[in-house]
């Protein structure tokens, strides 16, 4: 062999080598390229901490619920306690109540507390029934307890149980207690102003007596909407 053919050999082996690392090149290009990901291991909780968290979510929800009740029970809802026995049977003396008046318009049969335009600043508020609101007409019957509104007699049959007693004292022929001269006969309630009865009608000082008469809307403190104790419930 000669040294041309020696070196055509040498050339055909460096191309053929060449190209074998060409393809490698390839390959390694054309490979997908793997990555060590590390994972993660899950952040364990601290009991400790979770606990804190949970109490002072607690005391946040409690405070902002003691906020919104702070807030309704000054300008929207009062808690009221009754003094006598003006509404028996209806309220009894110490029963708890919850008054509103939001949007409140008085109407004939609602249950109030108002302060009459008579009372000082050191005389409590009374609780009574509205009997007629401004412009309607009022005949109370003393003799055989009616009062008609409008011409038009009230069914009332929650003076029923006081009614009897004073017939068991009294006997049948008593009637209603007289307090003025005023109501007499039929009237008309004023502008602004409503006529108010006590349920218990002879120990009732209400818009029947002379120092009362009829009584400001605007000095109504609210409507009763619920009783709040000893006996929780609706009062009608």
């Amino acid at each position: 062999m000669n040294e041309f053919e020696n070196n055509e050999q040498l050339s055909e082996e460096e191309a053929l080598s060449a190209e074998e690392n060409v393809l490698e090149e390839t390959a390694s290009a054309d490979a997908p390229a793997f990555k060590e990901v590390a994972t993660a291991e899950p952040e364990k909780k601290n009991p400790k901490k979770s606990g804190i968290a949970s109490f002072y979510e607690y005391v946040e929800t409690f405070s902002y619920a003691l906020a919104v009740m702070v807030l309704l029970f000054l300008f929207v809802f009062r808690y009221v306690s009754v003094d006598g026995d003006s509404m028996k049977h209806t309220l009894h003396h110490q029963d708890k109540l919850i008054i509103s008046n939001l949007f409140y318009t008085p109407e004939t049969g609602d249950i109030v507390v108002i302060n009459p335009e008579t009372h000082n600043a050191a005389q409590e508020p009374i609780i009574k029934r509205v009997i007629a609101t401004e412009g309607q007409t009022v005949l109370i019957d003393y003799a055989n307890w009616a009062v008609y509104v409008d011409g038009v007699k009230l069914d009332e049959p929650y003076i029923e149980p006081m009614r009897e007693e004073e017939k068991r004292l009294w006997g049948d022929g008593v009637g209603m207690r007289v307090d003025s001269n005023k109501y007499i006969e039929e009237f008309t309630v004023g502008e602004g102003k409503v006529f108010v009865m006590g349920d218990n009608r002879n120990h009732s000082k209400d818009s029947r007596n002379s120092e009362y008469g009829e009584m400001g809307v605007n000095r109504i403190l609210g409507r009763v909407v619920v009783r709040v104790s000893p006996d929780f419930g609706f009062v009608e």
